[in-house]
């Protein structure tokens, strides 16, 4: 038994999609996709170097019969 307060709504909740809307769609999503990974990749940072350090005044390069 339906509710007295609850109102059904007869309509569509979608208009019926066309092939021509659907390609349009994909192609709108296929550009966003390649926005969001570029876009992605630049603002990951750059690596950070390595700092040089100084080797110490006594270094020595090993012997190569070792």
């Amino acid at each position: 038994m339906p509710r007295k307060s609850v109102v059904l709504d007869d309509a569509p909740a979608a208009p019926a999609i066309q092939p021509e809307m659907l390609t349009k769609l994909k192609k709108e999503d296929m550009k966003q996709a390649v926005v969001e990974r570029f876009k992605a990749t630049s603002e990951a940072p750059a690596p950070a170097k390595a700092k040089e350090r100084k080797r110490s005044p006594y270094w020595q390069a090993s012997d190569e019969e070792c």
